[in-house]
């Protein structure tokens, strides 16, 4: 099936986009919805270099009426690029899955487009998605925190066998999801994988916090803003 896949960077998609392929779909698109300015929870530069050494080409699309932009650009690519499904890195059952996977289903039936959610999560336990990510030999760093759960030498770390311990045991204190399907903690930037053709190697970047709040609750997130970003052959 000739598909495209909804592309954070982040270390859910990238588990995604690897189950996808080795089902058999051909991965047309990387499709990125650009929804806060500036975009602090991932990085544009490095997801250019994500696409570049994948070999498969980026969209990116603003967001300001969620449902209505998403369903217009799926609607052309359904029906211009023949595209006729769409894969998420959503942990089924996990997180905001449930609310997305209800307006992905009802754009999808709308469409005659197929809604395929790789990282179905059986146990019902994100630390094995987790945990799954690293042995596929997936190299997520933490590209930005929220200072309420972690102290700032998160920050650029990756999560391999090691740190995967270490952040179990701070979110089970903190109360949050280990994988941070519930966007309280953090968010991550894949920097290899056994897909990428060239490894990720971040530069310059700078130090910068953001503060979001509503109005039953506020978050203080430190991010990396990423100046300068190379691809580098694989040792």
């Amino acid at each position: 099936m000739k598909v495209a896949v909804h592309w954070s960077g982040g270390k859910e998609c990238t588990l995604a986009h690897h189950k996808a392929i080795a089902q058999g779909h051909e991965v047309a698109y990387l499709l990125t919805y650009i929804y806060k300015e500036p975009y602090i929870f991932h990085s544009l530069p490095v997801m250019a270099l994500q696409s570049t050494t994948l070999g498969t080409p980026q969209i990116k699309v603003k967001i300001k009426n969620a449902y209505e932009d998403i369903l217009k650009v799926l609607t052309r690519l359904n029906r211009e690029e023949g595209i006729e499904g769409i894969v998420v890195g959503d942990i089924v059952g996990a997180g905001c899955a449930q609310i997305h996977q209800t307006y992905y289903d009802t754009m999808c039936e709308q469409l005659g487009m197929a809604l395929i959610m790789p990282n179905e999560n059986p146990s019902k336990d994100t630390y094995d998605v987790l945990k799954e990510e690293v042995d596929a030999g997936l190299k997520p760093i933490m590209n930005c925190i929220n200072l309420d759960h972690f102290g700032e030498e998160w920050l650029g770390r990756e999560i391999n066998s090691v740190s995967m311990k270490d952040l179990k045991a701070l979110s089970d204190r903190q109360g949050i999801d280990v994988c941070s399907e519930d966007g309280r903690g953090f968010h991550t930037m894949v920097l290899d994988s056994p897909l990428f053709k060239e490894r990720i190697e971040i530069g310059k970047f700078k130090k910068k916090v953001s503060k979001e709040q509503s109005k039953s609750w506020k978050r203080k997130w430190l991010y990396m803003d990423i100046k300068e970003a190379f691809l580098k052959p694989k040792t």
